[in-house]
């Protein structure tokens, strides 16, 4: 039986090189711009999943015309006369001028209901004249009294006729409430120098620190003629002074883009 003889020596085995240096400079080059064009499409893509949908399935409820909606206004007005026994306010330099924030909510498509929250500064002009009696007698240069207010609303809003997504036509019923934060007593004269002395009495022992009354608006978009009429009384009934006009009427302008 014959043995066969291997001889170890050169074991194991010389394989000539498969991959080069080349070989692997290129396949490094490749897996690289592979790499790049794999990372430049996951970039590009857009992921459907992020997007907000909302505005595509629900209605919108704010709006001129809509569930809800806010603005600011300014307005001013003035004391309309009465008789010549209230009537010692100077016209038209006797103002009211009011900044505010306005809440509406809808209720369907004639009615609506809503608040106000704003500042009043109302300055009433006292005629200087013979006989004048508030807050006393003396004749000055110029006299006002300052009468500066925080008021609260609520109002009732009729709408008429047809419209889209704008405020339209409407009439407001309401009544406020105003808290008057500073009540002053101004007077303005010249010394014997032809210098101007200006006198202010503030918090007026015989003002009342609080007020209210009913409102109407007659408005079309952002336009509005306003009217207010003051139930209670500025003087206090122990100062015997004659009451300052209680029905103001004037404009106001809302702050809004139809």
């Amino acid at each position: 039986m014959g043995v066969l003889m291997v001889s170890l020596t050169n074991y194991p085995p010389e394989f000539p090189e498969l991959i080069t240096d080349e070989t692997r400079y290129f396949m490094k080059q490749l897996i690289l711009l592979c790499l790049v064009i794999i990372s430049c499409t996951l970039t590009a893509q857009e992921v459907v999943f992020s997007k907000d949908v909302k505005s595509d399935t629900l209605r919108p409820t704010k709006g001129p015309n809509l569930k809800k909606f806010s603005h600011q206004y300014l307005g001013i007005s003035f004391p309309t006369y009465t008789n010549e026994e209230l009537n010692y306010t100077q016209p038209f330099s006797s103002m009211v001028v009011d900044y505010g924030i306005r809440y509406k909510r809808r209720l369907n498509n004639t009615f609506a209901m809503g608040m106000d929250l704003s500042v009043n500064w109302a300055g009433y002009r006292i005629k200087q004249k013979e006989g004048k009696s508030v807050p006393d007698s003396a004749i000055n240069k110029k006299e006002k009294f300052q009468v500066n207010s925080l008021t609260p609303a609520l109002y009732f809003r009729i709408n008429v006729g047809r419209r889209g997504n704008v405020i339209g036509n409407y009439l407001d019923l309401g009544a406020y409430g105003s808290l008057n934060w500073k009540t002053a007593h101004k007077t303005t004269n010249k010394n014997e120098n032809d210098e101007m002395v200006r006198v202010s009495t503030s918090r007026l022992s015989y003002m009342e620190n609080y007020s209210y009354g009913v409102l109407a608006r007659i408005g079309i978009n952002r336009l509005a003629i306003s009217a207010r009429y003051r139930l209670s009384d500025l003087f206090i009934a122990s100062s015997g002074f004659p009451e300052l006009p209680r029905l103001t009427a004037g404009i106001e302008f809302g702050l809004f883009k139809n």
